[in-house]
């Protein structure tokens, strides 16, 4: 759904930042929390570039990333408790399957 300036609505946004956080945990089956201050766009862009294919990095708000998170735990997906408490700051997830040492190297 759109508005006359072709933006999605607010609400719509936040229904698929859910959606891919959820979809992005069910994938994956580890999480790395990076701290992204004083990273500059460009510096992002090409750790994505680095990481396409083996995880993906996700941006997002704090507390929408606490919100979907505690939503996740209630549906009984217990093990995401601790990681609530990791969600402070300007922190970037990354989602992988691979080895986190190779992960944390490349970032």
């Amino acid at each position: 759904m759109s508005n006359a300036t072709g933006r999605t609505t607010y609400s719509k946004r936040k229904s698929a930042y859910f959606e891919k956080l959820k979809t992005l945990i069910s994938q994956y089956s580890r999480i790395l929390t990076v701290q992204v201050d004083n990273v500059s766009a460009s510096q992002l862009q090409k750790i994505r570039i680095t990481l396409r294919g083996r995880a993906v990095l996700l941006m997002g708000k704090n507390t929408m990333i606490r919100k979907c998170l505690k939503t996740l735990i209630e549906d009984g997906q217990t093990h995401l408790e601790a990681f609530v408490d990791e969600v402070v700051g300007n922190i970037g997830l990354i989602f992988t399957n691979d080895d986190l040492g190779g992960i944390m190297e490349e970032v």
